[in-house]
């Protein structure tokens, strides 16, 4: 997953993934950009006590398309707390900082290609991320009557299949860390590179919070086995879920639903206070998403975003916050 994602040279997001209106999928940035206006919104409200210059620190930011619209947001909203906003974004790909470079910014962010770059007790504002975390690689296991088995990639007769062996101890340990027990033959995912990633976005995090939109559960319900035996390994293509991951591999995006519970725990071992997971649609509706409707139209591509049987309820949003240091 990690090389048909992110190889620098054949991996999917290299490659120039199309996403929004008419690519592989859509996310609530490329919807509307009231989404990003929304969430300016509820920045500004979050941040109003800060003094000083504040920090909005976007990981994978892609393109850069939501950036540049949440910061034309903030100087409509309130053009004086805008003036201090520091914008940072955080993306990997080659392809994706040089079409941030190329976008036309009132004031241009700071590109970085890691999280590692960010220092500690650096950011006084907010680290967000909008389906990041559920396009990290994963190990896939499944249960059996002698525990817990790992599913690898092999190959035969010219392509790639998935072949059981025997899982290393800590991923056995990692879900009974959540206390989940996989039944015999139900399948699952283990993201190994979640927790370490959210650690050193905790640790850069002096004043504010950690804000992250995904695809997720918690544990019990991520692990279910009635709700989810096979797990939730996807293929997204032509606007469309459903498919192989070995098949097309560097040609399609693949993603696992996050574990609410391991990010949720990283961050309080950190210092941070949960403020909790919500669904999408009444984070947005809280926001007041819809009094950035400027037409019929755009009412109907916001609520896309709000609607409870769709990306309201799919998507989560998980709020972690830290009060200000001294040490």
């Amino acid at each position: 997953m990690e090389t048909a994602l992110y190889d620098p040279e054949a991996g999917y997001y290299a490659r120039g993934a199309v996403i929004g209106e008419g690519g592989d999928f859509v996310t609530s940035p490329t919807v509307t950009p009231a989404f990003a206006a929304a969430v300016a919104r509820r920045f500004l409200r979050d941040t109003a006590a800060i003094d000083g210059p504040l920090d909005f620190v976007e990981i994978g930011a892609g393109s850069g398309e939501f950036l540049a619209d949440f910061e034309a947001a903030l100087r409509r909203l309130d053009p004086s707390a805008a003036a201090r906003v520091r914008l940072t974004a955080v993306e990997r790909s080659d392809i994706g900082r040089q079409h941030i470079f190329e976008r036309a910014f009132a004031s241009p962010p700071r590109v970085l290609s890691s999280a590692e770059e960010l220092p500690e007790r650096s950011v006084r504002g907010w680290i967000f991320s909008n389906e990041l975390f559920d396009a990290l690689p994963v190990v896939r296991v499944a249960g059996s009557e002698d525990g817990v088995r790992e599913l690898r990639i092999g190959l035969q007769g010219g392509g790639f299949v998935w072949l059981e062996a025997p899982a290393p101890a800590a991923l056995a340990a990692h879900l009974e860390s959540f206390g989940v027990r996989l039944a015999a033959g139900q399948s699952a995912e283990i993201s190994l590179d979640a927790a370490p990633l959210y650690r050193r976005l905790a640790r850069a995090l002096a004043h504010g919070a950690i804000v992250t939109f995904d695809y997720g559960h918690r544990a019990e319900v991520l692990y279910h086995a009635l709700a989810r035996p096979r797990g939730t390994l996807a293929v997204y293509a032509a606007g469309r879920r459903g498919g192989d991951p070995l098949e097309r591999v560097g040609e399609v995006d693949l993603t696992a639903h996050v574990n609410w519970d391991d990010l949720v725990r990283t961050g309080e071992a950190e210092g941070l206070t949960t403020r909790g997971v919500f669904r999408q649609g009444r984070w947005l509706a809280e926001a007041g998403i819809l009094n950035f409707a400027s037409s019929d139209a755009e009412k109907w591509r916001i609520y896309r975003l709000i609607d409870p049987e769709g990306m309201g309820e799919e998507l989560s949003v998980l709020v972690q916050s830290h009060e200000a240091r001294s040490d």
